[in-house]
């Protein structure tokens, strides 16, 4: 009896070492299909159209300017353009707490709206659970699907334009349990804390994905609209790794978040100012000036835009 107790007990206690420890995952698909032989560069060699999974450490996307996706959708019009171009990758979201981390380097001309990083639950229509991009300024945004998420769970906390030719550490810290039917992403960029989806649903119904029903999977590379030109994404010293007993704890972003702050002044007496701070820089824009019009002024210009805590 005391010996059945014990490798009862011994069971136990290797499973719960195994769901406290982390498991590296590296199996990739091609989205799709190949745009041409330099669109897709793995591991430092021209990558080829197949289903089968690969390995990698590192990746290189690349689009010309007229360089059309190949997915079914990619040829009709998105988002006020005539076509999407795109080249990406997949790979199956574990159960449990999972770390994405990359270095990233973007380079070359900029789109009107491009993502470097999904993830998806098969949805044939609209945004996915969770995405970041760039926009035609190399601004990051992101994209949650509309009236899945609050504004707050939803948060941008740090507005960020990066710099093409300059490499940033990227990392997404995800928490997806399967019987809850929801997620939650953290983002960083280079160790600072950029971005939350917090509670995103997952469809569980009329999904099709690669890796089956209801089974949401990471996506990166290059899904653009209103390309200017030749964009290159390099993606270098990737991981993926994941534990089954998550970790993930919610931030209270409530406090301390980054908005954007316009002072208005008068041309001719730059002593008269006013101030408007919010979550949009358009918004304060516009809330700066009309404090200053409404105070009666006809000379009101902006001097100073800038972020604070």
């Amino acid at each position: 009896m005391k010996k059945v107790l014990l490798v009862i007990l011994s069971f136990f206690i290797f499973f719960s070492v195994q769901a406290k420890e982390w498991k590296n995952k590296n199996k990739w698909k091609i989205s799709c299909g190949v745009v041409n032989k330099e669109s897709l560069i793995v591991n430092g060699k021209s990558k080829k159209y197949s289903k089968n999974e690969f390995k990698l450490v590192d990746v290189v996307f690349k689009l010309d300017k007229g360089d059309i996706g190949s997915c079914p959708t990619d040829k009709k019009p998105a988002g006020g353009y005539p076509y999407s171009g795109r080249q990406e990758i997949t790979h199956k979201l574990p159960i449990g707490h999972t770390i994405f981390e990359t270095d990233i380097t973007i380079d070359g001309a900029p789109s009107a709206r491009s993502t470097i990083f999904q993830i998806h639950d098969g949805r044939n229509s609209g945004a996915p659970p969770s995405w970041i991009g760039v926009d035609g300024g190399w601004k990051i945004i992101q994209k949650f699907p509309k009236g899945e998420c609050s504004s707050e769970n939803c948060k941008m906390l740090e507005f960020i334009t990066l710099e093409t030719g300059k490499t940033y550490r990227f990392k997404a810290e995800i928490d997806y349990q399967k019987k809850a039917k929801f997620l939650s992403v953290k983002y960083y960029l280079d160790d600072k804390f950029i971005l939350h989806h917090y509670d995103v649903p997952l469809l569980t119904k009329k999904t099709d994905g690669p890796y089956g029903p209801t089974k949401p999977y990471l996506k990166i590379g290059i899904y653009r609209i209103g390309e200017t030109g030749t964009t290159t994404y390099a993606y270098k010293n990737l991981i993926v790794k994941t534990k089954k007993k998550s970790s993930f704890e919610k931030v209270d972003s409530s406090k301390g978040a980054t908005k954007f702050f316009v002072i208005v002044s008068r041309k001719s007496d730059p002593s008269v100012q006013f101030r408007f701070e919010d979550e949009l820089k358009g918004k304060a824009r516009t809330q700066a000036l009309k404090k200053c019009f409404t105070a009666g002024h006809d000379d009101c210009e902006v001097s100073l835009i800038g972020t604070t805590k």
